[in-house]
């Protein structure tokens, strides 16, 4: 574990503080304690792969480079490397800066006149030799310290996210160096203010990510800004399958799902409103929501991992269909058991693994083909958590009535059409592979 202070005593420094985007400049006397200790998520200096990150880069406006808003602000010295010299910056600004030296700190301050979320974005220099780090301190006027520090400490070459729920203030931004230095390429860095946010926030960096456990739904969740990042520290219990989708019915966004190890190895995404399978073994996920281009604050989104068996085997209870050929039970034209159906079915049973235990939450397709026209029908459920289904196919055509089964008082003219069960394009083993499909019956005199 690393330490660093900065060792100084109280003093009284003049800054510009400006409030909001747009705000009004006033001229503050903010007393800071300059020792401060910056500690990191240690736990994150393992090994660990660069943290991708598919969201716009961010870029400084000549107009918006903190070496132009240095010249403005009220500092005592050139170099913002402590608390005590730290250049004024205001939220939605994108600012650029550099460290040029080893173990080099870069200080910022700004104020907010109401409570919000604060998301602070470090776009970090990309180089596998340099480790920035980023911290987030609150100035408590009482005691003239810096207090509730927020650190995001990811390796080298990874941008850095904090979050916080914040009431009206002053604040400090603190970049630290925690490996290397570069003192030609700058990091890119702001702070955005949400005034309205979901529950669960702050979840924008894997150290507040929300803990899940196998499969999970998380609703009214949103995307506040267009830096939000909404994280779950997913633990898989056992080798699992699991049906993933992210539901978002924001208008002009474009949210995507990211999956990456407990290294934050990438694993792969899932774009907004479409099904994914995929199969995870025992261990630590993490699980990351943005958007890849602009977000809504009011309309939320849904995440559902939902573990499903694969299933292999079908036992079908029952097949229903017409009022007037409906058996309640198989039948026997002299070609076998079967059900016998007519204008619809309804067909329900159990879809099962290749153990013979349920097969859950599991997508299971029914599929006949009539005689005329060689007419394909099909339809799509979703098992339940026993295995269990239900699925209806309407409007199937008429039969032609190439076979005749001698009755009582009747002729019955059918077709023996194939049944079959299939699941994610897998056909199932089934206890029944054919159906009469009943076409029409003639008197006969007896």
């Amino acid at each position: 574990m690393r330490f660093r202070n900065i060792v100084g005593s109280a003093l009284i420094i003049a800054s510009v503080l400006v409030s909001g985007i747009g705000g009004k400049a006033e001229a503050t006397a903010v007393p800071v304690n300059q020792a401060q200790e910056l500690t990191p998520n240690v736990e994150s200096k393992g090994p660990q792969q660069s943290l991708a990150d598919p969201r716009p880069q961010l870029h400084a406006p000549k107009a918006e480079k903190l070496e132009g808003r240095l010249q403005n602000s009220l500092v005592t010295s050139a170099i913002n490397d402590s608390p005590g010299s730290a250049a004024t910056v205001v939220t939605g600004a994108v600012y650029s800066d550099k460290i040029s030296e080893a173990s080099g700190q870069r200080w910022y301050v700004l104020q907010t006149n109401s409570p919000g979320k604060l998301t602070a974005y470090l776009q970090t220099v990309q180089s596998a030799s340099v480790d920035y780090d980023l911290y987030l301190f609150r100035y408590d006027p009482a005691t003239s310290q810096l207090v509730e520090q927020e650190v995001s400490s990811y390796g080298p070459a990874t941008n850095e996210q904090i979050s916080r729920i914040a009431p009206a203030g002053i604040y400090f931004l603190a970049v630290d160096a925690y490996a290397g230095f570069d003192a030609v390429n700058p990091y890119y860095f702001t702070v955005v203010q949400s005034p309205v946010y979901d529950a669960a926030e702050p979840d924008d960096n894997i150290w507040h990510a929300q803990l899940k456990t196998d499969s999970f739904t998380v609703n009214q969740r949103t995307i506040d800004n267009n830096l939000d990042a909404d994280w779950i520290k997913l633990t898989v219990t056992a080798s699992k399958k699991f049906h993933i989708n992210l539901a978002n019915t924001a208008a002009g966004t474009n949210y995507q799902l990211q999956i990456f190890n407990q290294n934050l190895g990438s694993l792969g995404s899932v774009n907004q409103n479409t099904n994914v399978d995929a199969s995870l073994g025992a261990g630590t996920y993490y699980l990351r929501v943005v958007s890849l281009n602009s977000s809504n604050a009011s309309a939320p989104y849904t995440l559902s991992f939902n573990e499903f068996k694969t299933p292999t085997q079908v036992s079908i209870n029952s097949v229903t269909s017409d009022p007037n050929i409906n058996s309640s039970e198989r039948i026997n034209y002299g070609e076998g058991n079967k059900w016998r159906i007519q204008n619809y079915m309804t067909v329900t049973g159990v879809a099962k693994d290749a153990s013979g235990a349920p097969a859950f939450n599991a997508p299971v397709t029914v599929l006949i083909q009539t005689k005329l026209n060689n007419q394909v029908y099909s339809a799509t459920t979703t098992t339940s958590s026993t295995g269990s289904f239900s699925v209806t196919i309407s409007g199937i055509q008429p039969a032609i009535g190439q076979n005749m089964f001698t009755g009582y008082a009747s002729y019955h003219y059918y077709d023996i059409i194939p049944f079959q069960v299939y699941s994610s394009g897998n056909q199932l083993i089934s206890n029944d592979s054919s159906l009469y499909h009943f076409g029409y019956s003639i008197y006969r005199p007896h």
